[in-house]
């Protein structure tokens, strides 16, 4: 199979961008709208790297977090790629150094202390058919197969580790927690990252499977709307061709997902960043085409 994507942004009712994503393929780097090249051989010719950041700390330092981490997890992994280590690995080291480079800048400019980033990271094996994912925060990653839209990563929120410890029975610091609600509980901050979402096993995916990583700017949008818009756009998908025609079939539903953000008219809309992948067959080379 072969991975096709789309990706855009929107800055919603803020007056600045503090998300920030990139896609490692082909030995090429796709960031910020223009395409990087680097040597052939250090990054597998059957992986596909998918970066999402989503900044926080205000007066520019938001955007100067989710950028230093998308370029400093991508320049890691990438420069690991001859050293032996295992998919898994390699995305932890990449985000071991993404988290010093902020405690990095901290160290310089201690008035910047705060800033940081959420992290979702995927990686696509071509190889063997599966993804895998590190997440630190709140960003989406979601899975969609046959009109179901399931969750693959863990929000890293105060009121969700607070339900947590409820289900262990620690009411007392359940009650603690909540207090902090929907805040951060776990971010790329340049101090000791307290929750890390990386399953141990990867997910196989299947053709016709869609991908979302987003930022939580999406989530003005309910899991049935976004059910539904994906349902609405899945027959173009299952009708594409080639590579081209399905990165336009995505490129609609992202779209479309992006017409009802702003047909919500949320008073506060956040930034919002949406990477739509899909897996299609691998197309049959045309000589053996003729040949059949």
């Amino acid at each position: 199979m072969i991975a096709v994507w789309s990706a855009a942004q929107i800055q919603g009712s803020r007056d600045y961008q503090e998300d920030r994503f990139g896609v490692v393929e082909n030995n090429t780097i796709l960031y910020r709208g223009k395409r990087y090249p680097f040597a052939a051989g250090l990054f597998p010719a059957h992986y596909s790297l998918y970066v999402l950041a989503d900044g926080m700390g205000g007066m520019g330092h938001g955007e100067q977090a989710a950028s230093t981490v998308v370029e400093v997890f991508i320049e890691t992994f990438i420069n690991l790629g001859n050293d032996g280590l295992a998919p898994a690995e390699r995305l932890r080291s990449a985000l071991e150094q993404a988290n010093q480079a902020i405690a990095d800048i901290v160290s310089r400019e201690p008035h910047k202390r705060g800033m940081g980033a959420t992290l979702v990271a995927l990686l696509w094996d071509s190889q063997a058919g599966t993804v895998q994912w590190l997440s630190v925060g709140d960003s989406l990653l979601q899975h969609f197969r046959n009109q179901l839209l399931e969750p693959l990563n863990e929000k890293h929120t105060f009121d969700n580790l607070a339900k947590r410890y409820a289900a262990q029975g620690n009411d007392e610091k359940a009650a603690e927690l909540m207090v902090h609600g929907g805040t951060l509980s776990s971010a790329v901050d340049g101090r000791p990252i307290p929750e890390v979402d990386q399953p141990p096993q990867p997910l196989a995916v299947a053709h016709s499977d869609l991908v979302i990583l987003a930022s939580d700017g999406l989530e003005t949008l309910s899991e049935q709307q976004i059910t539904n818009t994906l349902t609405d756009h899945a027959p173009d998908w299952l009708k594409a061709a080639d590579g081209e025609s399905g990165s336009r079939a995505l490129a609609s539903c992202r779209d479309a997902l992006f017409d009802q953000l702003r047909e919500a008219r949320a008073p506060h809309q956040d930034n919002c960043t949406v990477i739509l992948i899909g897996w299609q067959d691998t197309p049959t080379p045309l000589a053996e085409r003729q040949r059949s």
